[in-house]
């Protein structure tokens, strides 16, 4: 009981949760450090779906004759990215075009999750990413749909979008995505995805061309 008394709540329940910890976002951010300092055309910044991006064999052939740097990070939530990433400054570079994937972790990991504080939180990222690169052209992808996972529901990643869509910060190109992945019962097509929340190399293939149609 003591202990549970020491541990900040946030972090006891993601400890209880098995979900990845701040502690492991700083470690995968000092493994992929020398992207944080690359000098790109365009910069990708969230979660799992960017970080598991360079995996696919296909990744380095999307952006043609265009420097790429991966700053996402497996299992990042919003608010971890602006704790841990952009309030200490570890992004150096940013390309002309930004694209931002975050949001899916919040609504599992974080202990006052509501789509008021993701809208906070994703506006001071931006903040923050502007204060580096004021010219650079900034995206914003809204959530998509997963296949039969015990811990999200759809119909809450789609509350999620409508709120973002209505309030993503300002002079940000909001993606629509949702559609594009999801079947006639709201879920992510099983071609899509490789566990239901992940990309298959069909999936990215969707997500390159999206990407490529809002390049600046």
């Amino acid at each position: 009981m003591l202990l549970n008394q020491i541990i900040p709540p946030r972090v006891l329940h993601i400890q209880k949760l098995g979900m990845l910890s701040d502690q492991d976002m700083f470690y995968r951010y000092q493994e992929k450090e020398f992207e944080f300092q690359k000098d790109a055309n365009i910069s990708l910044i969230g979660h799992s779906l960017f970080d598991m991006w360079s995996d696919i064999a296909q990744y380095k052939n999307v952006f043609v004759n265009k420097r790429v740097a991966n700053l996402g990070i497996s299992g990042i939530s919003t608010f971890q990215y602006l704790d841990i990433i952009t309030r200490p400054k570890r992004i150096k570079e940013l390309g002309e075009n930004v694209f931002i994937f975050l949001g899916v972790n919040d609504i599992v990991k974080e202990l006052d999750y509501s789509p008021e504080n993701v809208g906070l939180w994703l506006n001071e990222i931006v903040d923050e990413l502007r204060e580096i690169s004021p010219n650079s052209y900034y995206h914003f992808l809204e959530l998509t749909p997963v296949r039969d996972r015990d811990n999200l529901d759809n119909k809450v990643i789609r509350e999620l979008n409508d709120y973002l869509k209505l309030h993503c910060p300002k002079n940000v190109n909001f993606i629509e995505t949702y559609n594009l992945f999801c079947d006639q019962e709201q879920k992510i097509k099983e071609e899509l995805t490789t566990d239901g929340v992940h990309f298959s190399e069909k999936g990215y293939d969707i997500l390159a061309k999206l990407l490529i149609q809002h390049l600046k």
